[in-house]
């Protein structure tokens, strides 16, 4: 089976089979649910030559469709509605009619992962504050919280504002970074277990906050190296040293594409 990532050929696995494929499954079932709550603006020949794409070895096609309606003037609600949500939709219907197999969506839902998070290109810059912050979260149902908070007292120290969240859900973490304007989320999971709530929550984020940059910490790093890659998020952390220095590249990353100021 392909992992899941960008470019799914030849990747090395760490994740078992089964995990890779729990999060190919959330990522198509949750957009396929937020498809429903919308009406999908893009026909059904349309729509079908992107699910195509998105199957394809490569991703060039898909990028094109995707960018090709981005200058049209789409905005990243449609985009993320009417192109992405509602192919993962579509896809899942597929995979129920044994059109295509699981593993193909897999291909696909790591593409539509990154796809979500390349779509803060069409968002107007996060409003910087004047200092270094940050939303800290434990994924829904996590049980390990000392890690987290133990970082987020790290970072307050050296002079981070960081708001911290444990136990919550995928709807309260997306309300409270809508309202909260965060740049940077840092996402905290201990096991394959998380996997799920792990990949679910960075969907919703990525919907409910586009420009916000999304790193993972937590033991699930030391799992698998590359499960930023394989979810789309913007890095991974899974020590504290490792932590503090990609929290400063993030950072770094949101002032140069911050608006200058008057």
């Amino acid at each position: 089976m392909r992992a899941i990532d960008d470019d799914m050929y030849g990747q090395e696995r760490k994740l078992s089979d089964a995990s890779l494929l729990v999060m190919a499954q959330e990522v198509i079932t949750r957009l396929a649910y937020i498809s429903r709550k919308a009406n999908a603006d893009i026909s059904d020949v349309d729509l079908d030559a992107f699910c195509i794409a998105l199957l394809e070895p490569r991703a060039d096609e898909a990028n094109r469709i995707l960018k090709q309606a981005r200058d049209r003037g789409a905005s990243h609600e449609k985009l993320c509605i009417a192109y992405i949500a509602a192919a993962a939709r579509r896809l899942g219907e597929w995979w129920e009619q044994d059109i295509i197999h699981f593993s193909d969506t897999a291909v696909a839902a790591g593409r539509i992962l990154h796809m979500l998070r390349d779509l803060r290109m069409v968002m107007p810059p996060v409003p910087l504050r004047g200092q270094r912050e940050a939303m800290f979260a434990t994924v829904p149902g996590e049980q390990h919280v000392l890690g987290v908070t133990m970082a987020t007292d790290i970072l307050r120290s050296k002079g981070w504002h960081i708001d911290l969240h444990v136990g919550r859900s995928e709807s309260d973490l997306c309300q409270i970074v809508h309202d909260g304007g965060y740049p940077i989320i840092g996402l905290s999971a201990s096991g394959a277990d998380r996997v799920r709530a792990l990949t679910r929550t960075i969907v919703e984020l990525r919907i409910a906050a586009p420009r916000s940059l999304i790193f993972i910490s937590g033991n699930i790093v030391q799992i698998d190296k590359d499960i930023a890659i394989r979810t789309g998020a913007d890095a991974a952390a899974g020590t504290m040293e490792h932590c503090l220095e990609t929290l400063e590249s993030l950072y770094q990353a949101v002032m140069r594409a911050a608006p200058a100021a008057p």
